[in-house]
């Protein structure tokens, strides 16, 4: 018996000493750790890692770089960029990940168990109190086990899949970050490459004006020495001559870093030369164009601002974490099943199946759900109220970017003037020193005014630029199209520059601020059905309901409605259009128009004459025909109704007064295959030719009002013509 036990203990030592041993080791080990600083080695080798990315080669500079190669070039290389692009290609792997929560745990299990005695135990008879006596075990000492178990919770479930609705949200968000990275670099570089051009064009010119007035202080103080002049009357000339050197050596410092900022925005590598593509002199001389009204901008940036679009979608995970929240009150089913072996030799079934289902619930949950529901709301709300005061300030950004734009546009006016009027002085200075009536002093003056003059008009048409991008950045515009065929350079350049040439007519075909907070209407509403025509009226003469215009139009004679015409009438929703005027008919606006026509009571008029009666009269108001084919028109908006559309061309023609004689406007009105919605187009013509419908607009724009000027295509004129033909024969 003492040797059992003395080989028992022997068995223990052996069994725990190992054990004890490797754990002193680990606690030891975690004990000893300590700060440790970078090497040299692991320094350089990280230095070396970062610049084979910052510095990797990008396409060859072969030509002179433009402003939207410039753009382009940032958009692939620039580092900002990459990074965003990261954090959304990180975000997308988090959604992928995400989705993986949702499904059931598969767990399979290997296992080896032993022990160093049997696990035996003894019975006790209840009924008598005693035991048996007898140990007995059911379980070997070695034993290998395994499984392969399936669980599913139901609430885990529904928790995983709002948790991977947020996480694409997140994905969402980190691409409205990437566009507001985008949309700041356009602007930078947009800033940077029209001072770089200032530079360019200013720094070959100051060089040798930097030598002449070097030497002209060379000679100043040569005649000092010698006394040839009065001494105050030297010292002034000097003094002169070294404010002068002073100013051209500040113009110099502003100008000299402006190139390299442009090819740091571009990634290039920094000191890397690189030549700008110089625009036209016409260029030069003509502001960037804005033929967008603030209230077009503003519906613009309300639907595309990066920021309100994040907000929209922090509310979208905001409604998701209500959700999660209220979901983690309910009671949590469990769903489980299991194949398991064991290689016990006492058990009967070695191998089995076991499945099962469990419910449970913390019930102090429902102590709590008041109040984790009104946190919940809270959350919600103030995301909501973060939202509308942040499209307060993004309509204040518009409309303060629309304001610095048109100051600084009648600056750049003004400079231009005084650059020219500086030229033209220089001009003079130069003829009558060349004659020896002035000093070179004078003429040395006049030339820094006439260069201080054109940088001060190149750098007011630079900051004139970073108005214009600024306006497009409080507008939320995108350079880029969602999706391109390639990410090549050339690829990129060209979309850049359709982008850029394109997105003016885009903010025009938003609807207004106003028509979107007006009342919407139901289509019976909008459009009035006509009242039946009976067959004893089928000669009666239509006269549609006047639409105020500038000046009365002239009245066209129509043919008399036929009974084949009258009885094959379409339904209200198929008439095409409605000219409110003999000016010009309505284009083919979409494949598919949706009319609203004015309403047009028909008249009961006298019973047909004989055959041998005189026609009948003109109607009091035209109607399209097909002898009204104008290609050229006025855009002056869409509108959520035909009411608001006649209103706002009262308006229009009020202002107008006599200036708009012969001006007519049509509706032409379109569905919206988002929402079913109608949006009633208005637009002028009966116009003699294009200059006089830019003349128009231009008296339009006056009274803070948009208006395009529009070509029709042959294509056009041909779906206009057969529209009216149709009309005609109503």
């Amino acid at each position: 018996m003492k040797t059992s036990t003395a080989h028992l203990r022997h068995r223990l030592l052996s069994s725990v000493v190992p054990v004890a041993v490797l754990t002193a080791s680990l606690l030891a080990a975690g004990c000893a750790v300590k700060p440790e600083p970078l090497t040299a080695d692991e320094n350089l080798a990280r230095v070396r890692t970062d610049l084979g990315v910052v510095l990797t080669p990008q396409e060859p500079l072969t030509k002179a770089v433009s402003m939207d190669e410039a753009m382009a070039r940032a958009i692939k290389y620039n580092l900002d960029e990459r990074v965003k692009l990261m954090e959304v290609a990180v975000a997308t792997d988090q959604l992928d990940l995400s989705r993986y929560d949702m499904l059931p745990r598969v767990v399979a299990a290997a296992g080896y168990v032993g022990r160093n005695n049997d696990a035996g135990s003894e019975s006790l008879n209840l009924a008598t109190g005693r035991r048996t006596g007898e140990s007995t075990t059911a379980t070997d000492r070695h034993r290998r086990t395994g499984d392969l178990a399936f669980t599913w919770n139901v609430l885990d479930f529904g928790v995983s899949y709002l948790r991977a609705r947020q996480n694409a949200n997140l994905v969402l968000i980190a691409d409205e970050r990437r566009r507001r990275v985008v949309q700041g670099i356009m602007q930078d570089v947009r800033t940077a490459y029209w001072r770089a051009v200032a530079a360019e064009r200013l720094l070959t010119r100051l060089a040798p004006l930097e030598k002449r007035v070097e030497g002209a202080r060379r000679d100043a103080r040569t005649l000092e020495a010698l006394r040839v002049q009065a001494p105050l009357q030297a010292l002034n000339y000097t003094r002169t001559l070294v404010e002068t050197l002073r100013q051209l050596q500040s113009l110099r410092r502003e100008l000299v870093a402006s190139k390299s900022q442009l090819g740091a925005l571009m990634g290039l590598p920094p000191g890397e030369p690189f030549e700008i593509e110089m625009p036209a002199a016409s260029v030069m001389q003509s502001p960037p164009k804005l033929d967008v009204g603030a209230e077009a901008l503003e519906t613009y940036a309300l639907l595309n601002r990066p920021e309100l679009l994040e907000e929209s979608y922090n509310q979208r995970i905001s409604a998701d974490e209500t959700w999660r929240s209220l979901l983690k009150l309910l009671p949590g089913i469990d769903v489980n099943a299991a194949l398991r072996y064991d290689s016990n030799s006492f058990l009967l079934n070695q191998r089995w199946a076991d499945y099962g289902a469990r419910i449970s619930w913390n019930l102090i949950n429902l102590v709590s759900a008041p109040a984790t529901k009104s946190y919940a709301e809270a959350q919600e709300e103030l995301i909501a109220f973060r939202r509308q005061a942040l499209s307060m300030a993004v309509l204040s950004q518009v409309h303060v970017a629309v304001l610095q734009y048109r100051e600084l546009k009648q600056e750049f006016a003004l400079t231009a003037e005084q650059a020219d009027l500086d030229t033209r002085i220089r001009s003079q200075y130069i003829n009558v020193g060349e004659a020896g009536q002035v000093g070179e002093l004078g003429v040395i003056q006049s030339e820094v005014t006439a260069l201080l003059s054109d940088l001060r008009r190149d750098l007011v048409l630079a900051d004139l630029h970073n108005a214009y991008a600024r306006v497009m950045v409080s507008a939320g515009v995108d350079p880029l199209p969602e999706t391109m065929a390639a990410n090549d350079l050339p690829t990129l350049t060209q979309a850049v520059s359709r982008g850029l040439s394109s997105w003016q007519e885009r903010a025009n075909g938003v609807i207004r601020v106003k028509d979107l907070m007006a009342a919407p209407k139901t289509a019976a509403q909008e459009v009035p059905k006509p009242e039946p025509v009976k067959q004893d009226a089928v000669k009666q003469e239509p006269v549609n309901k006047p639409v105020p215009v500038a000046a009365a139009p002239v009245a066209v004679p129509t043919p008399a409605p036929t009974p084949a015409s009258v009885a094959a009438e379409p339904a209200p929703a198929a008439t095409p259009f409605v000219l409110a005027s003999s000016a010009s008919p309505v284009p083919a606006s979409s494949p598919a128009p949706v009319p609203v026509p004015v309403p047009a009571p028909v008249q009961a008029a006298a019973p047909a004459p004989a055959p041998t009666a005189q026609p009948a009269a003109a109607p009091a108001a035209p109607v399209a025909t097909a002898s009204f084919s104008p290609v050229i028109q006025a855009d002056l908006g869409a509108y959520a109704s035909h009411r608001l559309a006649e209103q706002e061309w009262g308006i229009i023609a009020k202002r107008l007064g006599t200036e708009g004689n012969g001006v007519g406007a049509l509706y032409a009105a379109t569905r919206r295959s988002q929402d079913g919605k109608t949006i009633v187009q208005l637009r002028a013509g009966g116009f003699a030719d294009r200059t006089a419908a830019e003349r128009f607009c231009h008296r339009v724009k006056d009274s803070q009002r948009e208006c395009t000027v529009r070509t029709l295509s042959a294509q056009e004129q041909q779906s206009d013509s057969q529209t009216a033909d149709r009309l005609a024969s109503l």
